[in-house]
Parts: C-alpha cells; sequence; structure tokens
C-alpha cells in the first residue's frame, strides 16, 4: 500500500477529537460515529491503495494489461505470415522466412500469398520489457539514451544501438534470440522510440561487429578473455607508457591486457518487416 495512505483507525482518530466535550461521555454516541467513520476510512484507504496495483514494475494479470491499453499497446497485434519457404539457413542469421526443406510442405519466395495472424504477449514479464519501451516512445523521447534504454526493456542489458545516420538506425540485442523473441521481432520496431521517418534495421549475425575504432572488432587481432594480462614471446608482462611520465617499463607502465578481438562479423541490417510482409 502507498506510503500516503492513511493508516488504519487514523482517520477515525482525527475526526473523533473533533467531538463536543458534553458529548464525550457518551459511550453509545462514540461507537455509532466511531462505526461510520470506520466505514469511510476503509473505503478511502482502498480507493488509495488502487494506483499500487497498476505500477508498472509490480502490476500483473489484467492489472498489466490495464496499463498496456492506456499506453496504447495491447497484448495482442497482429503480425504477416508468410507460408514456410523452401531454403538452406546459414548458421548465425536470421532469416525473415521460416526455411524448409524440399521434402517439407513449403513453397518458392513470391510463389505463395501472404496473410496476416494475431500474435499475443501472454507472459507478464515479456509483456512489461514492452511497456516499458513504449513509455520513452509515448513521451516521445527520440534521444539515443532512450533507444538503448528501451531495447534493454526488450532484450536485456547487451542489447544496444549500432551505428546510425543517413535516415536509418541500427540496432542489436547484442546475443541471439531466443523462438520467442524471434517470433515477437516485428512487434519491437513498433515500439520503439525513433522518430517517424527514420529507417529501423537489426544486426543479428554475429559479434564483435567489424569497424575501425574502439568498441569495433577487426580481422585478425588475438582473442583474449576479460582481465588476462598479455606477454611477449619470453613470458614478460607487455607495457606501453604512462601518459603522465612517458615512462615503459617497471610501475610508472600501464600493462595491456584483453580483450581483443577477432574474426569480427560485418555488419548486417536486417529489415523486420514491423507493418507488412517481407
Amino acid at each position: 500500500m502507498s506510503v500516503d495512505c492513511p493508516e488504519p483507525g487514523a482517520l477515525v482518530a482525527q475526526e473523533l477529537r473533533r467531538i463536543a466535550t458534553q458529548y464525550r461521555e457518551s459511550p453509545k454516541l462514540i461507537h455509532l460515529i466511531r462505526t461510520y467513520l470506520g466505514q469511510v476510512e476503509e473505503a478511502l484507504r482502498v480507493t488509495c491503495a488502487i494506483p499500487s496495483f497498476f505500477d508498472i514494475d509490480t502490476a500483473t494479470g489484467d492489472q498489466l494489461t490495464l496499463i498496456g491499453k492506456r499506453l496504447g499497446w495491447p497484448r495482442c497485434h497482429c503480425v504477416c505470415t508468410v507460408q514456410p519457404v523452401y531454403g538452406i539457413a546459414c548458421e548465425g542469421v536470421v532469416s525473415e522466412y521460416t526455411l524448409v526443406g524440399f521434402c517439407e510442405e513449403g513453397i518458392f519466395v513470391n510463389c505463395g500469398p501472404g496473410g496476416v495472424s494475431e500474435i499475443c504477449i501472454t507472459d507478464d514479464e515479456i509483456y512489461r520489457g514492452f511497456l516499458r519501451a513504449r513509455r520513452y516512445q509515448f513521451l516521445a523521447l527520440f534521444d539515443v539514451e532512450s533507444l538503448n534504454a528501451a531495447l534493454r526493456a526488450i532484450w536485456g542489458d547487451d542489447a544496444f544501438v549500432v551505428d546510425g545516420g543517413n535516415g536509418r538506425v541500427v540496432m542489436t540485442p547484442g546475443r541471439d534470440l531466443t523462438d520467442l523473441e524471434r517470433a515477437l521481432l516485428p512487434l519491437v520496431p513498433r515500439v520503439l522510440p525513433v522518430a517517424p521517418g527514420i529507417r529501423q534495421r537489426f544486426h543479428f549475425t554475429g559479434f564483435p561487429i567489424l569497424g575501425i575504432g574502439e568498441g569495433w572488432g577487426g580481422f585478425c587481432e588475438p582473442t583474449f578473455p576479460d582481465g588476462v594480462i598479455i606477454t611477449d614471446e619470453f613470458g614478460n608482462a607487455i607495457t606501453v607508457p604512462d601518459d603522465s611520465t612517458g615512462a615503459g617499463t617497471g610501475d610508472e607502465a600501464a600493462l595491456i591486457t584483453g580483450p581483443l578481438t577477432q574474426g569480427a562479423q560485418v555488419l548486417c541490417e536486417v529489415d523486420v518487416f514491423p507493418y507488412d510482409c517481407p
């Protein structure tokens, strides 16, 4: 219950103090007043507690559903339905199609009808993540920090904005998605705080991502886990000069530690078709 709600009996006691002195020796009158005021107080306390059942962080079931309706994000949404397509899946690559072999029931690309179906988010925690992201969109918070926060509300702490510019933004979950998360992919761009007119693209194929600069991976660096001290061929720790002294040895040198990256993946910008069929 909210800390702002009155404690049991507090309002009754406050009102009883207002009774005129000549009536305070009448136990029956006091009992009558206490009884009726107690009912009024209980109704007030119940009413006061209602908002606590609609906290986005703690609400469950129907309460969470009602929050979603107020935010304009219900549990159920229409999505594109595409028949299984003949093809071969590449390891780690997300396809917009459900790929099947030639001995299974499927169609060739562009040779079969698409349709729509309804997908519902029944899991409260997954739905809660979408609602948290929806708050940023609802408030039109179109900055990168808000977009990162919305992504992490849906996919966890590994998600982030990879790149942007030229009228598009590229995002990634930073990990492999579960089958359920893949099924919900068309809903993600619908709820993210991205300004109208900006194209939303996603990277799924692998990490680290190939690029130049801090945070990007390269082709040929050796791979080391975090915290490992890198040594030379004689087993001596490799150091670099400390910025303040220019020295390169002893306590004034900084040790080179991991991680470094190897075999980074090329940035692959995927459209997940949130509103139409691929």
